[in-house]
């Protein structure tokens, strides 16, 4: 169908999801007076179409000019071509605001943002993976939910609605910005009756006691590797920072556990494909901890490496890379 002028498609097997084509690769002009160097990030944002901000400028060089041409460049990738704006020299000394206006990219993804559905906060742009996250943990109304690591709050928002803002739910997370960034989406999307604490939840048992044994569901997505995120011009992981982030990620399993009731659930998801931070974290999770696996199965993902979980991947469904896994823990403990 057509819709604020975008081409926009329903999920088959997710009612709520709406996606858009992505269009290219396209041939980007690698010729212009100017060259804007960038970080990685803000060229893997490029390359969908996005504008240059001051805080992803690493330098730039040549014969730059408000309104000339540029090509913006990361290790001589060019990963977009556009005209540098008005106010550039300003943002750059300021550390905001748009330094280039993008034209040309190697991709290009219509852009929610300018439309009414977004402003009137009736859509979240996330990844399908993350999507059917929320679903395989399916809270129910009356329950009480904890998004241990809930910002920027694609999925808390997604909780919060599949209840049909008839549970409780209580958004973590440690970083004051990503906090910030958490609250505001939620004021847009309209769910007002989700509770947001900035805290870190390795040490939510102790710091809110009031919640262990007591929480029905809890999601938990904790920081990972991200190695099944696009696109991508290249990552650098060595094996020991997949370990510690292992490490890392137990102890939240830890937390969520103490926080469950005797028969409540989590879900357990990554962006990324190392069997180190999933399969590996969540036989831990069983033999350690006491969790079972409940079988995570949705129509048009992958088996998981180990029975119950599933998988997405970029080569196979054309998607995030992503891991999800549902655990309950038993009656009785």
């Amino acid at each position: 169908m057509r819709a604020e002028g975008l081409r926009v498609y329903r999920d088959e097997f997710l009612e709520e999801a709406l996606w858009m084509p992505v269009e290219g690769p396209f041939r980007v002009p690698g010729d212009a007076a100017c060259r804007v160097f960038v970080d990685k990030y803000t060229a893997e944002s490029v390359m969908l179409g996005a504008d240059v901000y001051a805080p992803g400028v690493v330098g730039v060089d040549g014969d730059c000019r408000p309104g000339g041409e540029a090509v913006v460049v990361h290790e001589g990738f060019v990963a977009g071509f556009g005209r540098l704006s008005g106010c550039f020299e300003e943002a750059l000394r300021r550390g905001r605001g748009v330094v280039v206006v993008v034209e040309a990219s190697r991709y290009q993804v219509p852009s929610l943002r300018g439309t009414r559905w977004f402003r009137e906060g009736l859509v979240y742009e996330q990844s399908l993976p993350g999507m059917v996250a929320s679903r395989i943990l399916g809270p129910e109304p009356g329950s009480l939910v904890v998004d241990m690591c809930a910002a920027p709050g694609g999925k808390t928002g997604h909780l919060y609605e599949l209840c049909g803002g008839r549970c409780r739910v209580y958004a973590f997370d440690h970083s004051r910005r990503r906090v910030g960034r958490l609250r505001e989406t939620l004021e847009r999307l309209g769910h007002r009756g989700v509770v947001v604490y900035r805290a870190d939840s390795r040490y939510l048992d102790v710091d809110y006691p009031e919640l262990l044994g007591r929480v029905d569901y809890v999601m938990l997505d904790p920081p990972c590797s991200a190695l099944g995120v696009m696109p991508k011009l290249y990552d650098r992981k060595r094996l020991g920072d997949v370990e510690a982030l292992a490490e890392y990620q137990r102890q939240f399993l830890k937390v969520a556990w103490r926080l469950l009731r005797p028969g409540g659930v989590l879900v357990y998801s990554t962006c990324t494909v190392t069997a180190l931070e999933n399969e590996d974290n969540i036989r831990w999770a069983v033999e350690e901890l006491g969790f079972v696996v409940e079988d995570a199965w949705w129509p048009g993902a992958s088996r998981g490496l180990l029975p119950g979980t599933l998988r997405y991947h970029p080569h196979v469904q054309g998607v995030t890379g992503y891991f999800i896994a549902r655990l309950r823990k038993p009656l009785g403990v």
